[in-house]
């Protein structure tokens, strides 16, 4: 099963440069790379810039996460006692290989003039990837590189569990119904509902690591 999902993670990562060398020829100088919330077109870019940066950006967020574990000393020492921190950090190289290989379709997609739901793409995809971090979320070990990493967390290991625990259902629940809401709401309420969401989320997260070093750390007064 590794060995299945080690050929994914190859694929994921190499697939837009193959795409990109069939298509190339057609693909026009300038094309558009940035959307707002209506959908409309508000930046453009170069075709090599536009159509490389998303592949690039997946290789080298794949290739740093791999090589973090020997990076971090923190990571290095949980890795030894827990193989399942191995796999979950290989479901999250898959999980954002394959969100930013979406991207990249989207950008092809417009730049041949095809019409595409850019924000319903963008947002829908995002909120699985969500979907997918949250799920994780708890089984990530205390390091320096993934996760929720305030001056509270990386400090006190169970200020970190906690955390990481709270959060990853807060994220994996808030995901799933927002999902479901976008169904509901308009694109542009919908936008806003979810950049408040994500706000609240890293506001909860500061305050709750805040509080539970501050009641359960060391140093609490019982």
């Amino acid at each position: 099963m590794k060995s299945k999902l080690t050929w994914l993670e190859a694929i994921l990562v190499i697939g837009p440069f193959l795409v990109l060398a069939v298509l190339w020829d057609r693909i026009p100088a300038r094309i558009p790379i940035h959307w707002g919330l209506h959908g409309e077109v508000n930046g453009w870019g170069s075709r090599a810039f536009g159509t490389l940066l998303l592949p690039l950006m997946s290789l080298g967020l794949v290739a740093l996460l791999r090589v973090v574990p020997r990076l971090d000393p923190k990571l290095r020492l949980s890795l030894g006692d827990h193989e399942r921190m191995h796999s979950v950090l290989q479901i999250l190289r898959l999980a954002i290989a394959a969100f930013l290989d979406v991207n990249f379709c989207i950008i092809i997609t417009a730049a041949l003039g095809y019409p595409v739901a850019v924000t319903r793409i963008v947002l829908g995809s995002t909120l699985l990837l969500f979907v997918i971090l949250g799920n994780y979320l708890g089984n990530l070990r205390p390091n320096y590189f993934i996760g929720i990493r305030t001056p509270w967390t990386l400090e006190n290991p169970d200020t970190w569990r906690a955390t990481h625990r709270i959060g990853g259902r807060l994220m994996f629940f808030g995901s799933l119904l927002l999902l479901v809401l976008q169904f509901f709401l308009s694109t542009s309420a919908f936008g806003y509902l979810f950049l408040w969401s994500i706000m609240l989320l890293v506001v909860w997260a500061f305050l709750y690591s805040w509080h539970y070093s501050r009641t359960h750390g060391p140093n609490r007064s019982d």
